[in-house]
């Protein structure tokens, strides 16, 4: 079975590379497989860099090419950014080369969320970081020769430190903003464990020190002592009492219900955990997991939100985070999924796996 699963990915890059960029639907029916199943091998020959994967998309989904198939890119998905997004790479196409601090908002927000075709470019002159953005299939020496043209007006460079600068720009040239992985689920629960100690911390400081600088304008001298021996007794009460709310801020944070019914469906379908992070309590969480197949273990990225409906946006937006982690998507909830959100997921948002827990209140 596994030399079919690599014959199978040996024709899906061969398919993509003559006939990309492709949506992930498409490579399912070429093959007659399903969508999550073909999703899961195109996410991993994306992670093994024979191919890429747009961060544009088509009705929700991104296009799959090869690095050759650069050139076809734009002209399949110009018609499906927005109009803000699309001024701002006209521009771009037109420029080629535009200095971040001279560009609009829209742009600069637009550029950001367009990386597929606005290529950042960083470098530092004079102890001041510059941000340039290159059209994305503008070889490297116009780019260099253009942002060059733009730093001698800006700081006057000299000839003897030109090539330093464009050696600089021929190393940033290339890299991209990246997202950063969530950060695992008992980070979380410290932070926010600890933010509520250092919060009922200060309140019991100040109550503190208010109530003993009253005692000391009221009170003798000679009644100071028992004063203190009273306090104590009391702050032991106080503290007590704060280890008990601690304690139930950190079971709250444990996101009992949600959490458990998600945990119970991994342990009684073998699926491993890798990591949690809790959004909303018992509410939204979301999770990295591996599920054991014939292929081998694949990768998935879990969303599960305790609700009583689900719209076309939750899921769409779950698909996106999914996209962005370049992992398909295993979508978990209580809610009933009418007839038409059930039909969008199928025709909008291919290699999503809906799964309804029914033991959530």
């Amino acid at each position: 079975m596994s030399n079919r699963i690599v014959q199978l990915k040996e024709d899906i890059l061969s398919y993509v590379s003559r006939k990309g960029p492709l949506l992930p639907s498409a490579v399912a029916k070429e093959f007659k497989g399903t969508n999550l199943f073909i999703s899961a091998l195109l996410s991993e020959l994306v992670t093994n860099k024979k191919i890429k994967l747009s961060k544009a998309k088509i009705g929700g989904s991104p296009l799959y090419y090869c690095s050759h198939q650069n050139d076809r890119l734009y002209s399949l998905l110009k018609d499906h950014v927005g109009k803000k997004q699309k001024e701002a790479l006209d521009l771009l196409f037109e420029k080629k080369v535009l200095r971040d601090r001279d560009c609009l908002p829209f742009e600069r927000v637009a550029f950001r969320e367009m990386l597929d075709f606005a290529r950042p470019v960083r470098l530092i002159i004079n102890e001041t970081e510059e941000l340039f953005w290159r059209w994305y299939m503008l070889p490297d020496t116009d780019a260099k020769d253009l942002i060059e043209v733009i730093l001698e007006g800006l700081y006057g460079l000299k000839e003897e430190n030109k090539e330093e600068i464009i050696s600089e720009i021929k190393v940033v040239a290339e890299k991209e903003i990246e997202i950063p992985e969530p950060p695992k689920v008992e980070k979380v629960v410290e932070e926010k464990v600890e933010e509520k100690v250092e919060e009922k911390v200060e309140e019991k400081v100040e109550e503190k020190v208010e109530k003993k600088v009253e005692a000391v304008k009221e009170e003798p001298e000679k009644k100071k002592k028992k004063k203190v021996v009273k306090k104590r007794k009391v702050e032991v009460e106080k503290q007590k009492k704060l280890k008990k709310e601690v304690e139930e801020v950190d079971e709250i944070v444990r996101d009992k219900d949600l959490l458990l019914s998600l945990t119970k469906y991994m342990e009684e379908n073998s699926i491993e955990i890798i990591r949690t992070l809790i959004i909303k309590n018992n509410r939204e969480i979301n999770m990295i997991v591996k599920v054991p197949s014939q292929a081998g273990d694949l990768k998935y990225f879990v969303k599960a939100r305790k609700r009583k409906r689900l719209n076309e946006g939750d899921l769409l937006l779950a698909f996106t985070e999914s996209q962005t982690l370049k992992l398909p998507i295993l979508y978990f909830s209580n809610a009933e999924l009418s007839k038409k959100t059930q039909d969008y997921i199928k025709k909008n948002i291919p290699g999503m796996n809906f799964i309804k827990l029914n033991n959530l209140e």
